[in-house]
């Protein structure tokens, strides 16, 4: 009976320093900042999308972070234009890497299919730099694979999500 209550509690520690270490490397990396500036977002030139489709995610971006702070309070203030001041200000960066444009079930209405549902879907990927604006360097990375399908099956939709997903990556690096 010892023996086993032995291991038992070298099992129970082991887990409670892995728990807690765990916590400790998670740090906060957009903590510290007042200031949140959606900054360039670009196309990749190999990537085969049309280009408004970066105003489209900028604004999305904007839209969904300026959201998400005004319930959880995370900066003073969330622009696309930069302060004269660069000290509390993190740049946001992306860049669009590829994208599927939507397929045939938009337009194939579920009224054509026998007991069945709208089939269609759409993705884009990107990925996103959040810069310190003093510095210069990079504070954190994302990459996002947004995808959208059945009756919200556009790229439009699917660049919605992938912004909402990266309000979800600041939320938890705040």
């Amino acid at each position: 009976m010892g023996k086993r209550f032995g291991w038992f509690m070298v099992f129970v520690a082991v887990i409670i320093v892995f728990c807690f270490h765990g916590q400790a490397l998670a740090k906060k990396r957009l903590k510290g900042y007042d200031t949140l500036v959606v900054n360039n977002v670009t196309v990749r030139p190999d990537a085969g999308i049309p280009e408004r489709y970066a105003s489209d995610l900028k604004d999305a971006l904007l839209r969904q972070l300026q959201r998400y702070n005004a319930k959880y309070k995370w900066f003073k203030k969330i622009t696309k234009t930069m302060p004269s001041s660069k000290a509390g200000v993190v740049l946001l960066d992306a860049e669009i890497l590829s994208y599927v444009r939507a397929t045939a079930g938009r337009r194939v209405r579920k009224s054509f299919i026998p007991g069945g549902e709208w089939f269609g879907s759409a993705s884009v990927q990107f990925n996103c730099k959040f810069i310190d604006g003093d510095k210069g360097s990079v504070v954190l990375k994302q990459d996002v694979n947004a995808k959208s399908s059945g009756t919200d099956d556009t790229v439009e939709y699917a660049i919605e999500r992938g912004a909402e997903y990266i309000a979800k990556v600041v939320k938890k690096n705040r």
